[in-house]
């Protein structure tokens, strides 16, 4: 949280005041001088212009095995940034084991979008998570729940008993607030309609308003997280446990204006931006067991053929999954064990590299450019965020 202090602006103005009469009683007069403005040279805007464009990348590098690769250097490493080589700022080595807070971890379970099956298996799976033992758990650790439009989250801790009994607390009577489904479970609440659609869900909401609300709110939910992250510093690995926002049926897509088009692309434009500062990696859990619906068919599990603008979107590119590759993220598809998966998606934190390069400024607007990281060792696998935004 963050606190700020304000001065009164009848305080503000007899402080600085006082402060004058001081200076002039105190300081000898002098002769007036003609002001002179300090210009920082080509160099020192490029630096500063540099120091706030950084783009730093959390590089996860393993072999067959899926072990940790842990002895590479600075030269193993080459970036391509937009299909263009980019020369390394900083390279550093991130022992999480050893380093313990430098990453936390969040863990979020979604009522909004999750139906009464998917809710149940989620909550079954954190509570199964948490409880395997009774020693600390490896990094910081907080619990999120979004549920009916608002956010609620624990402090981080790694004492498993304290973010356990708060999971308890506040999943107590909780129930799925879904858009009447594609599936066989029951919609629950969403208050606004839209009069005239004729796909009406058992709620009787429009399922095409409902869909809106909640891919809104929810990304909206998602950027407040990335804000929060920024300020505290460090990576933070955020698990959604949940199916994701709905997407809009192709036919709904199709009939968006333009602008509501533009509106929800930057909305997602604006959330990969905020996570990437904020140092995010974000893991995207479906706990459903059953098969994956229809909806979740058409999500495109393919992040390097997400959109670069809102003419070439298409609703797949929306999607969570795709949001979660792009940061480097995992998609874990239904049908896991959402307890040993979890244990599985902390070991990120516990051995990577932290890359960053100087992207040159865009020239036409805002950018997506794709990020590729190579390394100069056979059979390994690496994984990192995969698309950026770059500013003008």
């Amino acid at each position: 949280m963050r606190f700020t202090c304000r001065i009164r602006p009848g305080e503000r103005r007899h402080t600085t005041a006082a402060i004058l009469v001081i200076l002039a009683l105190a300081t000898p007069i002098v002769s007036a001088q003609n002001p002179t403005l300090k210009t920082r040279t080509r160099e020192e805007r490029e630096s500063v212009f540099q120091a706030s464009h950084r783009i730093t990348l959390n590089v996860q590098v393993t072999d067959p095995a899926g072990k940790p690769v842990t002895d590479l250097a600075a030269r193993d490493f080459a970036i391509f940034d937009n299909l263009q080589p980019r020369k390394l700022a900083t390279f550093h080595v991130i022992d999480g084991q050893a380093m313990n807070d430098a990453t936390e971890v969040v863990i979020l379970l979604d009522a909004v979008n999750s139906t009464t099956p998917a809710l149940e298996a989620g909550k079954a799976g954190i509570f199964k998570f948490l409880a395997r033992s009774h020693g600390p758990l490896p990094y910081p650790t907080s619990f999120m729940l979004w549920s009916n439009g608002h956010l609620k989250a624990t402090a981080a801790t790694t004492d498993r008993n304290d973010v356990g009994r708060a999971f308890v607390r506040l999943t107590k009577n909780l129930r799925s607030n879904a858009c009447s489904p594609l599936d066989d479970s029951v919609a629950q609440t969403v208050e606004t309609g839209a009069p005239g659609n004729s796909r009406i869900g058992t709620s009787g909401v429009a399922i095409g308003t409902c869909s809106e609300v909640h891919f809104s709110d929810s990304v909206a939910a998602l950027d407040g997280i990335a804000q929060q992250q920024l300020a505290t510093g460090g990576r933070t690995i955020l698990i959604w446990v949940g199916p994701g926002w709905p997407l809009f049926s192709d036919v709904d897509f199709e009939h968006l204006t333009p602008a509501a088009r533009k509106r929800y692309f930057g909305e997602i434009a604006t959330l990969l931006h905020d996570l990437e500062a904020a140092q995010i990696t974000l893991d995207a859990m479906d706990p459903r067991d059953a098969a994956p619906r229809s909806e979740t068919a058409r999500v495109d599990f393919n992040a390097s053929t997400a959109a670069p603008s809102s003419d070439s979107a298409a609703p797949g590119s929306f999607a969570l999954q795709v949001l979660a590759q792009q940061t480097g993220g995992q998609s874990i598809e239904p049908g896991n064990d959402l307890s040993a998966e979890l244990n599985k998606l902390l070991d990120d934190a516990d051995w990577y590299y932290a890359l960053s390069f100087n992207p040159p400024p865009a020239q036409n607007g805002v950018e997506l450019r794709p990020i590729e990281v190579k390394v100069n060792r056979p059979g390994v696998t690496v994984r990192t965020a995969t698309k950026y935004y770059a500013a003008p």
